[in-house]
Protein backbone atom coordinates (compact mmCIF):
# COMPACT_ATOMS: atom_id res chain seq x y z
CA UNK A 1 0.00 0.00 0.00
CA UNK A 2 1.27 3.44 -0.93
CA UNK A 3 0.43 6.78 0.66
CA UNK A 4 -1.20 7.75 -2.65
CA UNK A 5 -3.73 4.99 -1.99
CA UNK A 6 -4.85 6.85 1.15
CA UNK A 7 -4.78 10.49 0.07
CA UNK A 8 -4.85 12.55 -3.10
CA UNK A 9 -3.67 16.08 -3.80
CA UNK A 10 -6.41 18.67 -3.52
CA UNK A 11 -7.50 19.70 -7.00
CA UNK A 12 -8.72 23.12 -5.83
CA UNK A 13 -5.38 24.40 -4.42
CA UNK A 14 -3.01 21.91 -6.15
CA UNK A 15 -1.64 20.79 -2.76
CA UNK A 16 -0.64 24.22 -1.44
CA UNK A 17 -3.42 24.39 1.17
CA UNK A 18 -4.17 27.97 0.19
CA UNK A 19 -6.41 29.44 -2.48
CA UNK A 20 -5.82 33.17 -2.95
CA UNK A 21 -9.25 33.96 -4.33
CA UNK A 22 -12.57 32.32 -4.88
CA UNK A 23 -14.69 32.66 -8.00
CA UNK A 24 -18.20 33.75 -7.36
CA UNK A 25 -20.71 34.87 -9.99
CA UNK A 26 -18.06 35.50 -12.62
CA UNK A 27 -15.71 37.55 -10.43
CA UNK A 28 -12.81 36.87 -8.10
CA UNK A 29 -13.29 37.64 -4.41
CA UNK A 30 -10.68 37.61 -1.68
CA UNK A 31 -10.50 34.39 0.32
CA UNK A 32 -10.59 35.77 3.87
CA UNK A 33 -10.38 32.33 5.45
CA UNK A 34 -6.70 32.08 4.33
CA UNK A 35 -6.98 28.38 3.45
CA UNK A 36 -8.47 26.18 0.79
CA UNK A 37 -12.12 25.42 1.50
CA UNK A 38 -12.00 21.95 -0.09
CA UNK A 39 -9.11 20.49 1.96
CA UNK A 40 -9.22 22.82 5.02
CA UNK A 41 -5.62 23.90 4.38
CA UNK A 42 -4.10 20.40 4.45
CA UNK A 43 -3.36 20.25 0.72
CA UNK A 44 -4.86 16.79 0.33
CA UNK A 45 -8.12 14.90 0.61
CA UNK A 46 -8.53 11.34 1.83
CA UNK A 47 -9.47 8.67 -0.68
CA UNK A 48 -12.23 6.19 0.10
CA UNK A 49 -9.64 3.75 1.48
CA UNK A 50 -8.08 6.53 3.58
CA UNK A 51 -11.47 7.46 5.02
CA UNK A 52 -12.20 3.83 5.87
CA UNK A 53 -8.87 3.41 7.66
CA UNK A 54 -9.34 6.69 9.53
CA UNK A 55 -12.79 5.56 10.68
CA UNK A 56 -11.27 2.25 11.81
CA UNK A 57 -8.36 3.74 13.79
CA UNK A 58 -9.99 6.88 15.23
CA UNK A 59 -11.75 5.15 18.19
CA UNK A 60 -8.49 3.41 19.15
CA UNK A 61 -6.54 6.67 18.95
CA UNK A 62 -9.10 8.45 21.10
CA UNK A 63 -8.86 5.68 23.69
CA UNK A 64 -5.03 5.85 23.75
CA UNK A 65 -5.12 9.62 24.22
CA UNK A 66 -7.72 9.28 26.98
CA UNK A 67 -5.52 6.70 28.79
CA UNK A 68 -2.47 8.98 28.60
CA UNK A 69 -4.40 11.91 30.07
CA UNK A 70 -5.70 9.69 32.89
CA UNK A 71 -2.12 8.66 33.79
CA UNK A 72 -1.16 12.26 34.56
Amino acid sequence: MLISDLKSTCENCQGSGFKAGIEEWGGIQTNFSKFCMDCSGRGFNLTELGKNLWDLYLPMLKELIKEEFNKK
